[in-house]
């Protein structure tokens, strides 16, 4: 099984005083048992870094950075122009929600990747129709 892994879990899982902490442990020691493997994209690394950076410490971001970018069990994929586009696209089409582009182009690759459950604490997601995990 492969979940996608949003900014809000990320920052969960680093911030312990996030309102979703503990449920953010709790769900690491579910993939981990379950060896769930990790899909998230370069979007949701930026996005999480400078929230950490900013939560935390620049200390924390490198070190959350550090080991993302050199996990065996988290694959990130990079937003291409195409990906992009069509994440725009949707972010225009949805101006009733608050949807941020970078939502759109989690939910695009998401849709690329047949990928249907999210480790997020964001119910954009299920409002998409994924599944939370």
């Amino acid at each position: 099984m492969k979940i996608f892994v949003d900014t809000g879990a990320w920052l969960a899982l680093h911030d312990k005083q996030d309102q979703f902490h503990g449920q953010a442990i709790e769900a690491r020691a579910r993939i981990e048992k379950e060896k769930i493997e990790l899909v998230t994209s370069d979007f949701i690394f930026d996005e999480s870094l400078t929230f950490i950076r900013y939560r935390a410490s620049h200390d924390a971001a490198v070190l959350f950075g550090s080991s993302l970018l050199h996990s065996s069990i988290v694959s990130m994929v990079s937003v291409d122009r195409d990906l992009l586009q069509m994440a725009f696209e949707l972010f225009r089409k949805y101006k009733d929600q608050d949807f941020s582009l970078t939502d759109c182009t989690s939910f695009v690759l998401m849709k690329r990747l047949k990928l249907t459950t999210c480790f997020t604490f964001d119910s954009h997601f299920s409002q998409m129709g994924f599944r939370i995990f």
